[in-house]
């Protein structure tokens, strides 16, 4: 047992002495655990409604949940296009959109990896505070990824008020469709940081 703790313990410090030549321990290195906590969470809060209704926690939805307007207007195809965005392989269940999210995450996550990486490698900074001249050199990337894992913070509010109403048989829609929407603002951020990071490189 005091061997595997050893092993257990230098691979510990072995990922943070990584961790750190990468992202430092400054503001880059803040940015990026911020934003992975907030993934964690929004994981944790995915997977707590997976689980409920799978164990029958949750009631599941009627053949008719997804239909929202018993009457909706022609669309000049006779439903048509309805029925084809019903077989397009979207999901209408709200949990297994929400679910959905922790794969969309999951892939911004080296996103975010590559921009604070990158930062630390071209402007180093120890504190909090971004000096003058980086400042110039960075532009908007720091706020822009303050803003990114915001918005995954508000995608896990969102998740939570999913994980509360659905036992009790509320509709979640409208939860589920506010996650894809964070979710979607917290990629755009970032492309907005990685491009601004590039167009001042080329500058």
């Amino acid at each position: 047992m005091k061997g595997f703790l050893a092993r257990f313990t230098k691979a510990g410090r072995s990922q943070q002495v990584s961790d750190d030549d990468r992202f430092g321990t400054g503001l880059w290195r803040h940015n990026r655990d911020r934003f992975l906590r907030a993934v964690d969470r929004y994981y944790t809060t995915a997977l707590a409604l997976h689980e409920a209704r799978n164990s029958g926690d949750i009631p599941q939805p009627g053949p008719a949940s997804a239909v929202e307007d018993p009457n909706p207007a022609d669309d000049g195809n006779g439903g048509a296009a309805s029925a084809q965005e019903e077989g397009n392989g979207a999901s209408t269940d709200p949990i297994d959109v929400i679910v959905d999210g922790t794969h969309r995450l999951n892939a911004l996550v080296p996103v975010v990896d590559d921009i604070t990486a990158g930062l630390h490698a071209a402007h180093p900074v120890t504190g909090q505070i971004v000096p003058g001249p980086v400042r110039r050199a960075v532009g908007d990337a720091p706020e822009l990824l303050t803003k990114a894992s915001s918005k995954v913070a508000e995608a896990v509010l969102a998740a939570s008020m999913a994980r509360a109403e659905a036992p009790a048989g509320k509709p979640n829609d409208s939860s589920a469709r506010a996650t894809e929407r964070f979710i979607s603002d917290a990629a755009d951020l970032l492309e907005r940081a990685r491009a601004e990071l590039a167009r001042l490189e080329r500058s």
